[in-house]
């Protein structure tokens, strides 16, 4: 699809405007808004100002989509991560953000430091390390180079980071898949940012380099505070989780795994949803969806529908923030004075 772009003309007369639209005058706003007829092209010249290179409205905060994909693309040759298909979904990836938030890229692992072991689950690894670079944030044109975020938080002096090893993560596919949801779900902040995917030099596993949140789950939140928790803070903990949903929702995409081990909490008290790794189109038929054709999750989320064999959908993901709701609500985990294994489940549902 071609990109809309100001005409030469308008440029030349908004050439020494700030580009900052909102600390313009009353007066250059007003011929803003009457040189600008492209709705879309005004709303990103309101929302994020010129490119100070190209001059054309931003795609996103600090990023000009077809600047950035201009640098990026001329780094190619200058790393690979040893498999072609994980090459191709990174530049493919880095060639269409609009944001710096939707970036990924190649990480040598010995740009990590302190790798210590945090945890398995049923499908991964999780590490923490310090990552001495941060996050690509935007284009330096002065230095002619990409300008990091390296501590995202005063109390660090480092940049803390997840790293996810998948189970046979040789089989690429499903691995990619999820980077991918992770990728495009992130614009909102709602859903845990991946920054990228390096390599375990001794397993030759690749690995997702993630959002670290040093307050663990929202279910270890609320057994270790929620007696201290105003009704603020848990209603502002259900508005995110919400928009989080919505987001993946809006992307056409059903968690299928929605829960709160996966809903994590940092020390700003910002909400995110993480683990997307069933993560599946929302209109792909049960015959196609590996995730539809057994019952994945933990049982007191999943939807009545789903244990009875139909398929995960959207309003299944809804069921499970009802779930969260209730645990947010009472400080209480679902079914806690009952017994919910597979058995009172099969009885439960199916007698």
């Amino acid at each position: 699809m071609e990109e809309f772009k100001l005409s030469d003309d308008v440029l030349e007369q908004i050439k020494d405007f700030n580009y900052n639209y909102y600390s313009l005058t009353d007066e250059q706003r007003s011929l803003i808004d009457k040189l600008i007829l492209n709705e879309e092209l005004k709303e990103r010249y309101k929302e994020n100002g010129l490119c100070q290179d190209c001059k054309q409205p931003n795609t996103g905060e600090t990023w000009c989509k077809s600047c950035n994909s201009k640098h990026f693309q001329q780094n190619f040759k200058n790393w690979t991560s040893g498999n072609d298909e994980v090459d191709k979904f990174i530049q493919k990836m880095q060639l269409k953000a609009k944001d710096y938030r939707e970036t990924l890229e190649w990480i040598e692992y010995d740009r990590f430091e302190n790798v210590e072991y945090l945890a398995k689950g049923g499908f991964g690894t999780i590490y923490k390390a310090i990552w001495r670079d941060g996050y690509i944030r935007e284009w330096d044109s002065e230095n002619n180079q990409w300008k990091r975020v390296k501590f995202w938080d005063k109390d660090y002096e480092n940049f803390p980071v997840v790293l996810k090893c998948l189970h046979n993560s040789q089989d690429i596919t499903d691995f990619l898949r999820e980077m991918e949801s992770h990728t495009i779900t992130s614009y909102d902040d709602y859903i845990a940012r991946c920054y990228g995917i390096t390599k375990d030099p001794i397993s030759n596993d690749f690995m997702m380099v993630m959002f670290y949140a040093e307050n663990g789950s929202l279910r270890q939140l609320l057994n270790d505070s929620f007696n201290s928790m105003k009704w603020e803070k848990k209603v502002d903990t259900l508005q995110r989780i919400a928009r989080g949903l919505k987001n993946i929702h809006e992307q056409g995409l059903v968690h299928c795994d929605f829960h709160c081990g996966n809903i994590l909490n940092n020390v700003r008290n910002s909400t995110y949803i993480t683990d997307l790794g069933l993560c599946r189109p929302a209109n792909v038929k049960p015959s196609q969806n590996e995730c539809e054709k057994q019952v994945y999750g933990v049982l007191p989320y999943v939807a009545p529908e789903v244990l009875r064999g139909k398929e995960y959908t959207q309003k299944s993901d809804v069921y499970g923030f009802g779930i969260i709701a209730y645990e947010v609500c009472t400080g209480l985990p679902p079914y806690h004075d009952i017994p919910h294994d597979k058995v009172f489940f099969f009885f439960f549902f199916f007698c």
